[in-house]
């Protein structure tokens, strides 16, 4: 009992420093954003498909120790592309995310195939994996087309989430609204600012150009 709460405990204060860290820094450290929606997805994968849960948590309570290893190494792996590959980094992340929101749907598009098209649960699988490559194609398009726009609201999404995770905060609450909203405007404005500041300084300053008049006017001043 106690090393479970230790666990729960260590567990929740690392996710919130990671998703206050992404929340107001993503945009710029690829390697924590990329690392640990690797992480988050693998589980959430992994969960649905291998254990038959609901969320990737649930492999902790589950005590499938191999699963949330395979999880974790799929989250170094996004670490390590993030801080040596930022150029595909880019990508992943657009793709991963996009499947991660895609992921979402899993739990509508099973009941809607199993309660109401009344098809077999091997449809499912297919619908899902589906979802998931459309979403990531989304995903990737995004940030292909508005890099740093879409790393922005990428990062902003999933450090929310994280946050709301770690705290277990009531979704319907509208307490847990106002809270999850606030972090997230302070985020996409933490992050916008440092990104037009970034954008200022790599604009080299140029002298400004006299029109013709005025240089004709100088002209006649020097022949005088």
């Amino acid at each position: 009992m106690i090393l479970d709460f230790i666990l729960n405990l260590l567990l929740t204060i690392v996710w919130l420093i990671f998703g206050g860290y992404i929340l107001f820094f993503g945009r710029r450290a690829l390697w924590a954003t990329l690392g640990v929606i690797g992480l988050v997805v693998a589980a959430r994968l992994l969960a649905i498909f291998v254990a038959g849960a609901d969320t990737g948590l649930a492999l902790i309570e589950l005590q499938a120790w191999g699963l949330v290893a395979i999880a974790v190494a799929v989250g170094v792996l996004g670490g390590l592309i993030g801080r040596y590959k930022p150029g595909i980094a880019v990508g992943v992340i657009g793709f991963t995310a996009g499947a991660d929101i895609a992921l979402w749907l899993y739990d509508i598009a099973a009941y809607l195939v199993t309660d109401v098209a009344q098809l077999p649960e091997q449809a499912v699988t297919w619908i899902a994996f589906g979802l998931i490559v459309v979403g990531g194609l989304l995903g990737l398009w995004l940030v292909r087309s508005y890099r740093d726009q879409a790393l922005i609201l990428i990062t902003m999404l999933v450090s929310i989430q994280m946050i709301q995770t770690a705290l277990g905060l009531n979704s319907a609450s509208s307490l847990t609204a106002i809270i999850l909203l606030s972090l997230a405007l302070a985020g996409v404005l933490v992050q916008y600012a440092n990104h037009l500041r970034e954008l200022k300084a790599s604009t080299p300053l140029t002298e400004p150009e006299l029109s013709a008049e005025t240089l004709a006017f100088f002209e006649d001043l020097e022949e005088d």
